[in-house]
């Protein structure tokens, strides 16, 4: 694990593709008591109780560590958050997020606030942007584009209390005072608390922007068709997945490099289309990992992209 003083450039985050060369890497070391239907969070997760097919800790802690191994491989810094006794640190986006050269520290569901005490620690020497009261912001619901700020948000109030309610539209207008030479874009997701077909807990469940101008989406993770179609028109192409491949996360993959992705092997039909688009793909299994609601993009906190 690192902790050291961050120098002053240790931040930059432009965009979701260019080079990435320092990230946070979560962990599954010490994950407390499992959940039960009733204690945990995500309805992927409800699921895999339901089925018992719930991950136990040492396949977690391998596959996150193997994640952490081929980051380091293909010359990414990877850092870990310092351990914390029976905290589930597996989900290093859900507490913090950078955008520029500014890092944000997420307000998290309660039960995980702690968390942020693993991570802290490692950014000795950096102010970070503390989010004003009212305001709900996860960096799994805010994806970086060039120009813009992509938010997944709640707005139904039949929604808004539920679990998977993670982002308020009160981030909107926050991010738009941090970031005014950026478009924030607000796009309302469907949610749903134990069906993950209906549900998509985060805005990188249901979309991601590619290197090369293209994006994969899940169109039926959308609520609003104009929304929907504009996002579309920011991408050159769109490579749409099915709710069911959206619910094993097919969006929620890691750019390393413009033209280079890490990708679950699993993901066989998806490969395809990326690699006849003309990426590289980094085979690296998080399937365990992923039963828990999230993968390659909630894994990882990346802190510095540059070229």
């Amino acid at each position: 694990m690192r902790i050291a003083q961050m120098e002053a450039n240790a931040l930059n985050i432009p965009n979701e593709w260019s080079p990435l060369r320092r990230v946070v890497v979560g962990h599954g070391r010490s994950m407390g008591p499992s959940p039960n239907l009733a204690s945990a969070f995500d309805p992927t997760s409800k699921w895999h109780l339901s089925k018992g097919t719930y991950p136990n800790q040492k396949a977690v802690a391998e596959q996150l560590d193997g994640l952490a191994a081929t980051l380091e491989e293909h010359g990414v810094e990877v850092w870990r958050p310092q351990d914390l006794p029976d905290a589930e640190q597996i989900f290093a986006r859900d507490v913090g997020l950078v955008i520029d050269d500014v890092f944000i520290r997420s307000r998290t569901i309660e039960e995980r606030q702690h968390e942020w005490e693993g991570v802290a620690p490692l950014l000795e020497g950096i102010t970070w942007q503390e989010l004003p009261g009212g305001v709900q912001l996860e960096g799994g619901d805010t994806v970086v584009l060039d120009e813009a700020i992509v938010v997944g948000i709640t707005r139904k109030d039949e929604w808004k209390d539920l679990q998977v309610a993670r982002t308020s539209p009160s981030a909107l207008p926050f991010l738009a005072s941090l970031f005014p030479e950026r478009d924030v874009i607000g796009i309302e997701l469907a949610k749903h608390d134990t069906d993950p077909l209906k549900c998509a807990l985060h805005l990188d469940c249901a979309y991601m922007p590619l290197g090369g101008g293209q994006a994969i989406m899940c169109p039926e993770s959308f609520v609003e068709i104009e929304q929907l179609n504009l996002l579309k028109n920011k991408h050159s192409e769109i490579f749409e997945v099915s709710v069911e491949e959206a619910a094993l996360l097919q969006t929620n993959l890691l750019h390393i490099a413009p033209d280079t992705l890490l990708i679950d092997p699993g993901f066989t039909r998806l490969a395809g289309v990326l690699k006849d688009a003309g990426y590289h793909l980094i085979p690296c299994p998080l399937d365990m990992v992923g039963r828990m609601g999230g993968l390659f993009r909630c894994t990882t906190l990346p802190l510095l992209r540059r070229d």
